[in-house]
């Protein structure tokens, strides 16, 4: 006992020793190299506010787990609450921010900073040799500190998502359940109504699931909503015009480059709310759709309950290999892309500058040294990598040619991403305990690295060439044998927009205001309009809503976004 002693206490003589030379010979170490030799363990917390989960609470897993054995850091997750822009203005109100703050949309942002509660990166670019010192990033902070700095010229947050987008990026399609599709003769579509037709038809085929639980054609929830119904705009996406990434009370039509407001006739957002009007008129739609959580969705569409979704990526566990649906050879099943003759589909710019979704630090921050070192690590593309892609030698392996390929247990391990797959020794917990916690991170997962492949596994060739379901390979023959996204590109149904979405500056406080006004009574009347009695009821209601908006001063936000719309078109012809 006493030579273990002994042999400790000289040990740390000699690392004092070592850290004394280092410090003292006219080599001082840096705050970053000096944090090396001093991690103490530290629990930071961030609020997400662009992340797809909605858990809160200590990281936990094999990536939480990965960021620790790298800095000591563990990261608390706050809960994003009903909304994320009203929780925030609850954290800006008290002036106790999280450590780490993540915006979704210019907007967000425009807020902390005129709060005044943001560190500026720029002043820490020795902490920060992950951002400044990245290839990748340059033209993102060059753009974010000229425009979108209040005139400061300081970098007071980090985009994401930057890099080039995938051509088969399509974040919002019409899906429907494959089998009874083809039960219903597969009829074809000319426009978004006929999908009222074709669901209607479905359901009639299928009232019920096996279990005897009741199916609906649509289903809505109100969780995500901010000025609109964000489930009801949505469907503007099949067309091309953006609802969301501009503003939620205008229609950009990213083809044509105009932009008008969701209060004129022949809106959009009207045609889409005449839509899920007429869906309840038809007994289509989910009563529970105001109400609702998107946990509460997602869990019927698992069970095979709603016959329709607008998202692409919204199919529950119904499309998992391990539900028994995409390989049945019975008859494989699973929710797939229909679309209508007459739709185009909203496709991201190539993003050199960035998502208006950032990442930035409060410079009130517990420990702003060990917060700028978090960030620093969630933007080392390696890390990236590691949240994206999940440990190597578990998920996927390099072959002796230098590719990297998913492993057996890897496959196993993202097909079922919501399972606890992953093996203790790199952490455990599910393969969305990494990324997804997130939502977007510093790199595009498109972008190609140095040895010529994308940091993401869903663009390695061998990912891409696996073996194909038996859904897959149906769907397959059914697009004149070719994957959706070479039948969309060929048959000219893409509308991809342009940078100038995300070079939109925030708004002013008070304009902020307004806006949040005529939110609610866009959200009170737009949800009176869906279950409307009659069609004159929904059009009373509809000139209710424009009314109420122009008495809360709409013509001035009109007339603002219309502005600054066309000089975020000149801006981003700078960097296209």
């Amino acid at each position: 006992m006493r030579k273990q002693s002994f042999l400790k206490v000289n040990l740390m003589i000699i690392v004092m020793m070592i850290f004394s030379v280092m410090t003292g010979c006219g080599n001082p170490l840096s705050r970053e190299e000096s944090l090396m030799y001093d991690a103490e363990d530290i629990t930071l917390t961030a609020f997400v506010q662009q992340s797809a989960s909605s858990e809160s609470g200590l990281w936990r897993g094999w990536a939480a787990n990965k960021l620790y054995e790298d800095t000591h850091i563990k990261v608390e997750f706050l809960a994003i609450g009903d909304g994320g822009s009203q929780k925030l203005k609850q954290y800006l109100s008290s002036g106790d921010l999280p450590d780490l703050i993540g915006f979704k949309g210019t907007d967000q942002a425009q807020l902390a900073m005129d709060a005044g509660v943001l560190l500026p990166l720029d002043d820490y670019k020795d902490l920060l040799p992950n951002i400044f010192e990245n290839d990748f990033y340059q033209h993102a902070i060059s753009y974010t500190e000229t425009y979108i700095s209040n005139d400061s010229g300081h970098l007071y947050m980090m985009p994401v998502s930057i890099g080039p987008a995938s051509r088969g990026f399509f974040n919002w399609m019409p899906m429907v359940q494959w089998d009874l599709y083809k039960k219903v003769g597969m009829p074809e579509m000319a426009t978004l109504e006929d999908l009222l037709d074709l669901v209607e038809i479905m359901q009639n085929e299928k009232p019920t699931t096996e279990t005897g639980e009741k199916v609906y054609g649509f289903s809505l929830f109100s969780e995500w909503d901010e000025e609109t119904l964000k489930q009801v705009a949505a469907l503007s996406f099949f067309y091309g015009i953006d609802t969301e990434y501009v503003s939620n009370l205008m229609e950009t039509n990213v083809l044509t480059k105009e932009i008008n407001s969701i209060f004129e006739a022949d809106s959009f957002y009207r045609r889409a709310l005449k839509f899920y009007y007429e869906a309840n008129q038809r007994g289509l739609l989910d009563p529970d759709s105001m109400t609702q959580t998107y946990e509460n969705v997602n869990a019927k569409i698992s069970a095979g309950r709603i016959l329709f979704s607008h998202y692409s990526w919204m199919t529950g566990a119904y499309n998992l290999p391990a539900s028994g649906h995409v390989n049945n050879e019975n008859g494989p099943d699973g929710y797939v892309p229909v679309v209508a003759d007459d739709m185009k589909f909203y496709l991201p710019a190539d993003q050199l500058t960035g998502r208006n979704w950032y990442f930035g630090i409060s410079k009130n921050a517990k420990d702003i040294e060990r917060t700028c070192e978090l960030l620093n690590w969630l933007y080392d593309p390696e890390n990236i990598a590691y949240l994206i892609n999940g440990p190597g030698e578990v998920v996927w392996e390099m072959t002796p040619d230098g590719e990297p390929v998913l492993t057996a247990e890897g496959l196993e391990i993202i097909d079922n991403p919501s399972e606890a797959l992953m093996p203790e020794e790199v952490g455990g917990g599910s393969f969305q305990d990494g990324a997804y916690r997130f939502n977007a991170l510093g790199i595009q997962a498109q972008t190609l690295m140095e040895d010529g492949y994308s940091l993401g596994y869903r663009y390695w060739p061998s990912y891409l060439n696996r073996n194909p379901s038996l859904l897959s390979l149906e769907l397959q023959e059914f697009y004149d044998g070719k994957n959706i996204t070479d039948y969309l590109h060929d048959e000219n149904m893409v509308a991809k927009t342009t940078q100038a979405v995300n070079m939109m500056p925030g708004i002013s406080d008070d304009m902020q205001v307004n806006v949040i006004q005529i939110g609610e009574v866009v959200k009170r009347l737009s949800w009176k309009m869906i279950y409307a009695s009659s069609e004159e009821e929904f059009d009373q209601y509809w000139e209710d809503m424009v009314t109420e908006a122009g008495n809360l001063g709409f013509s001035d936000i009109e007339a603002y976004y219309k502005k600054t719309w066309k000089e975020a078109l000149s801006i981003a012809e700078l960097y296209e």
